[in-house]
């Protein structure tokens, strides 16, 4: 009858044999498959045979068998799983020195440009990591530290995603609202985030301005709002009336001009020495006024349509985040205009903490559990009624509830 020991002894088997599975699948090991070794038995003596050291309880391996083993346990030793903020386990091997550390520029699919020392390479990633699954769309992000090999000149294989300080990320799938869980990361690494929007062609939309806002204060991001072609204001009294709130608010919004250059000094000084994401709808103008602060660039721009379907919205000239550095300092990420940008893990009794107009009359509510929108006795709608709060942002934030999970 077994003994407790050999229970014992299953049960450290049997881990074992899971993280050797475990690490096979991560790291598959590429050893030389060789003809198995022949061996002439006939050699051995009867009592070889049975002092050969050969137990009831122990199998007989095929040939090669301990040595793939050891190789597995190896690997498994050298990789170790990071675990980020949001629970995530990213694959995350140990430095070697030959890496080299660099930045990521650019990303395409399954490929980016690192920025190694000056030197840009051009880098697929390793195998494993293409393997791993992950709660991103993609291995890497414009901004992400990572460390290289250099495989030739200018060609490069990225090794390692070093654990991210911060990040700007939406939903993968806007439109699948509560049952999307996968993120695209907009950019990593960033100091704050330039929501901009334009006051004509396309319309300023305050929804997708206060996702902006609600998804940098997630991450401790600083978010100013740019709102570009105030060259096409035609009353300066709707202009006020709709950016004070968000000024009364807290946050600091800048008024621009790509065409006539207005505000551009103001922008400039804001942007030097930090790196900043510029994020909003397509055709609100961030390429032009890129192109303005860094006139060297010589980004493409489109004009946003004038008829058919596409009249008054922005056209994608950007198709890809791209990081610029900045004379004076700082560099300055330049993403692709979109038109949703879904919040990822967030829910409906978390929203009302990121408007601050709110937060000021935490506890005014007759229930504690109030979602500010058909509550008797709730202080927050009594608030708009009185004008203490912007009907504007309360239409934001309910259009927002709409679309997330209850608990």
């Amino acid at each position: 009858m077994p003994t407790e020991h050999d229970y014992l002894k299953a049960m450290e088997k049997h881990t074992r044999k899971q993280k050797l599975r475990k690490a096979r699948k991560n790291n598959p090991a590429n050893l030389k498959k060789e003809k198995p070794r022949q061996r002439d038995w006939s050699a051995y003596s009867d009592d070889e045979w049975d002092d050969g050291g050969f137990y009831q309880d122990e199998r007989v391996m095929p040939p090669g068998s301990e040595e793939l083993r050891k190789e597995t346990a190896k690997a498994a030793e050298k990789v170790q799983l990071h675990e980020d903020e949001d629970g995530i386990n990213q694959l995350e091997p140990e430095i070697e020195e030959e890496h080299l550390p660099g930045v990521v520029i650019e990303v395409a699919a399954n490929r980016c440009k690192v920025q190694v020392d000056g030197e840009m390479l051009d880098c697929s990633f390793r195998r494993a990591m293409l393997k791993h699954e992950s709660a991103f769309t993609t291995l890497a992000a414009v901004g992400d530290e990572v460390r290289v090999s250099e495989i030739e000149s200018g060609v490069g294989v990225v090794e390692q995603v070093l654990p991210r300080r911060n990040m700007l990320a939406r939903l993968h799938r806007p439109d699948a609202g509560k049952t999307s869980s996968r993120r695209r990361v907009i950019a990593a690494n960033i100091d704050q985030v330039l929501v901009v929007a334009s006051w004509r062609k396309p319309n300023i939309w305050p929804e997708l301005v206060d996702r902006y806002l609600i998804a940098a204060a997630r991450n401790d991001l600083e978010a100013v709002i740019c709102v570009n072609k105030i060259d096409l204001v035609a009353d300066q009294s709707e202009l006020e009336e709709t950016i004070q709130p968000y000024r009364d608010a807290g946050y600091q919004v800048i008024l621009t001009s790509a065409e006539t250059g207005a505000g551009v000094d103001t922008l400039r000084d804001l942007l030097a020495g930090s790196i900043t994401v510029f994020a909003g709808l397509s055709g609100v103008g961030k390429s032009s006024l890129l192109s303005r602060i860094e006139p060297g660039l010589k980004l493409r721009t489109l004009t946003v349509g004038e008829r058919g379907k596409n009249r008054n919205q922005g056209r994608h000239t950007t198709t890809m985040a791209t990081m610029y550095p900045l004379k004076e300092g700082g560099a300055l990420i330049d993403t692709p205009g979109i038109r949703e940008f879904g919040l990822a893990f967030l829910h409906q009794a978390e929203l009302a903490s990121f408007y601050p107009e709110f937060t000021r009359l935490n506890g005014g509510c007759e229930y504690a559990d109030c979602t500010h929108t058909h509550e008797p006795g709730c202080r927050i709608k009594a608030a708009v009624a009185q004008g203490e709060i912007s009907p504007m942002r309360y239409e934001s934030y309910v259009k927002i509830l709409e679309g997330l999970p209850g608990k």
